[in-house]
C-alpha cells in the first residue's frame, strides 16, 4: 500500500506521517521517503525511489507537497497493483507560516504562500485531516483506522478466492 500525504509545507503532514509509520511498522515492513530531506529535483528522486521500493514493504509512506495532481497520477501510475491512498493534510495559511518559522531549517514564506496557491487539491482524498482542529493523536488515529480497513478490504478478495480454490 502506498500512502501519499499532500498539503502546504507547515499543514502537519510529516508530524503525521511519522507517528503514522511508527503504528505502521508495528504490523508490517514500513518505508518513508521525508521529501524534506532531499533537494533538487525532489518528485524525480520520490518516482525513482518508489519504482525501487514498491512491491518491498508492506506499507510505503511519501511525505511532499503533491501540490499538482500530475505528481499524485505519476504515483497512482508507478503503484500499478499496489493500492494508493491520499492523505489530504490542510490548515489555515497563517498556521503553516507560524509552524515553519519552527522548523529548522524553515522555508522562504512566499514559497508556502506560492503552494497554498497552486495547490490542486485533491478530489477525492481517502483522508481529510483539517490541523486546526484536529489534534496530532486523533489524526494519526483516524489515518490508521482508514488504512487497517482498506488493507483487510484488499485481501478479502484474494483472501475468499483462495477459500473458493480449495
Amino acid at each position: 500500500m502506498v500512502i501519499i500525504f499532500c498539503g502546504v509545507p507547515g499543514s502537519g503532514k510529516s508530524t503525521i506521517a511519522k507517528l503514522l509509520k511508527e503504528k505502521l511498522e508495528k504490523s508490517g515492513k514500513t518505508r518513508i521517503f521525508v521529501s524534506d530531506k532531499v533537494s533538487g529535483k525532489v518528485y524525480k528522486r520520490i518516482f525513482k525511489w518508489l519504482k525501487e521500493n514498491i512491491g518491498k514493504a508492506d506499507y510505503i509512506l511519501i511525505d511532499a507537497t503533491f501540490y499538482k495532481k500530475e505528481w499524485r497520477d505519476e504515483v497512482l501510475a508507478l503503484a500499478g497493483e499496489e493500492a494508493v491512498i491520499v492523505i489530504y493534510v490542510y490548515c489555515k495559511l497563517e498556521t503553516c507560516i507560524e509552524r515553519n518559522k519552527k522548523r529548522k531549517p524553515s522555508l522562504p514564506e512566499r514559497v508556502i504562500h506560492i503552494i497554498n496557491r497552486k495547490i490542486e487539491r485533491p478530489e477525492n482524498p481517502y483522508v481529510s485531516i483539517n490541523t486546526d482542529t484536529t489534534q496530532l493523536e486523533e489524526a494519526v488515529s483516524k489515518v490508521l483506522a482508514k488504512v487497517t480497513t482498506r488493507k483487510q478490504n484488499d485481501h478479502f478478495p484474494k483472501f475468499a478466492s483462495q477459500i473458493i480454490k480449495q
